[in-house]
């Protein structure tokens, strides 16, 4: 791997992880289209945890405050807002878990189809858009309803695909569960730190058992700068996009899934017509 795909990966993995455009779709089409080699395991393990760092650094307070909360809650019975939230954060992490062990070997196949992954962005964009014409919430995350923080993780399942995104997803689902759009995407990264830490733990698991057909490590200095990369990225992909959703909607976002997706498809559909 050489260096300026090792920065472009965690480039990738930084942005789109963290803004509502599927990093799964973007890795996937941009290497099918450049005809990249898929990365090796220890290096996707590293740009997860890349980016996993950067949510936990950003939400630090935030974090502590729940970790604080989840145990002093069970004296108190939850009667503070972070022992309530700590607690819906537990909620709403549960069904990612669940169904992304239960239907690991059956989404695997559908990171090798690229026109796949286009069509799926195509409905991000749309589930961006639609989200945003609406009625808009006035809630917090604090006092939202553990049946709705359990649908908002229900959500989170369509990031194991390809094309959807778990962040635009979550975040469209906070907002229809009555959250202000700021509310949403902050219960949304809150959800992402153990979703990003599960799916390390995921791919890592596969390292240590010796996945049949894994690719080879890539150098120990392109594991490192994709991981920095991806590290750096996500920590100014989350500055950002708080502050951007705290007064615009999602719809550039969706303009751009259908862009790129719509893009993407004319490109594959066009190869496969001139390598017939």
């Amino acid at each position: 791997m050489s260096i300026v795909q090792a920065i472009a990966l965690g480039l990738i993995q930084g942005v789109a992880e963290l803004f509502p455009i599927s990093s799964a779709a973007h890795t996937l089409l941009i290497s099918a289209l450049l005809g990249w080699t898929p990365p090796s395991l220890p290096f996707v393990v590293m740009l997860h945890f890349g980016t996993f760092l950067a949510v936990l650094v950003y939400f630090a307070r935030d974090f502590w405050q729940l970790v604080v909360g989840f145990f002093t809650g069970f004296v108190q019975r939850f009667a503070h807002p972070y022992q309530r939230l700590a607690l819906l954060i537990v909620t709403g992490s549960i069904p990612l878990a669940i169904l992304g062990w239960l239907l690991e070997k059956r989404l695997e196949p559908l990171f090798g189809k690229p026109l796949f992954a286009a069509v799926c962005l195509l409905v991000t964009g749309l589930v961006l858009f639609a989200v945003e014409r609406l009625p808009q919430g006035s809630g917090v995350a604090e006092r939202l309803p553990f049946w709705r923080a359990f649908w908002v993780g229900v959500s989170q399942v369509a990031g194991l695909v390809p094309g959807g995104s778990r962040s635009g997803f979550s975040i469209a689902a906070g907002m229809l569960a009555g959250l202000t759009r700021e509310q949403a995407a902050r219960f949304s990264f809150l959800l992402a730190g153990p979703a990003i830490l599960g799916a390390t733990i995921f791919e890592l698991r596969k390292i240590v058992h010796h996945t049949p057909g894994a690719a080879a490590a890539e150098p120990t200095q392109s594991i490192a700068i994709g991981f920095i990369v991806a590290f750096v990225s996500g920590l100014i992909a989350i500055r950002f996009f708080m502050r951007f959703v705290d007064q615009h909607r999602l719809t550039p976002f969706a303009v751009y899934c259908w862009v790129f997706g719509l893009a993407m498809i004319g490109v594959f559909l066009l190869r496969a017509h001139h390598g017939a």
